[in-house]
């Protein structure tokens, strides 16, 4: 999965025969056994965020398939009936992909509904705005350009502080029973 966060470059990304030019927002995932590659073309910056991990096949056989978008033609939708927080889906809410990328997104006040813990890790970049997020036991102040990893059943939830919204994009394995 590749991500263009921001700059005035644009990204060319090949996956598999299929190349496209993208802009911020743009992005791109290659199922797994197709190659992905990516230059940036022009002489103005950008940055991108690359996202990689090990597939699990589905029991069936269902297979994902090649996909591009941007993200900023995607609308955002509440989260969980709160309208102050958003959420959008990078990926086809499909049981052929065992992950999908979503940008979360806290006015500030907005907050998790409640405190989550999981056999799947994940992770989340921070992009914009200050929360506090609880992870395990402790209470961290994150901002942008934060990174952060949870760990199997790290204890979880997230709080929007600050003048402006909290976004982050993070991972979150879907669609597949744990190996236990």
């Amino acid at each position: 999965f590749i991500y263009v966060l921001d700059g005035e470059g644009s990204l060319t990304v090949t996956v598999g025969g299929r190349t496209e030019v993208m802009p911020q927002g743009g992005y791109a995932y290659a199922p797994a056994g197709v190659g992905i590659s990516f230059r940036n073309r022009t002489d103005k910056p950008l940055r991108f965020l690359l996202y990689k991990q090990r597939y699990i096949p589905h029991p069936k056989g269902l297979k994902p398939w090649t996909v591009f978008g941007n993200i900023n033609e995607t609308p955002f939708r509440d989260y969980d009936g709160m309208a102050n927080v958003h959420v959008k889906d990078f990926l086809p809410l499909d049981e052929a992909f065992d992950m999908n990328m979503h940008i979360l997104s806290f006015a500030p006040g907005g907050c998790h509904p409640f405190v989550e813990t999981h056999v799947q890790e994940h992770g989340a970049y921070l992009y914009e705005g200050e929360g506090l997020y609880l992870l395990n036991d402790d209470w961290v102040p994150v901002k942008a350009e934060d990174f952060i990893w949870m760990g199997a059943y790290c204890k979880q939830c997230c709080y929007g502080v600050g003048l402006t919204r909290l976004s982050y994009i993070y991972s979150k394995d879907c669609h597949r029973d744990a190996e236990i």
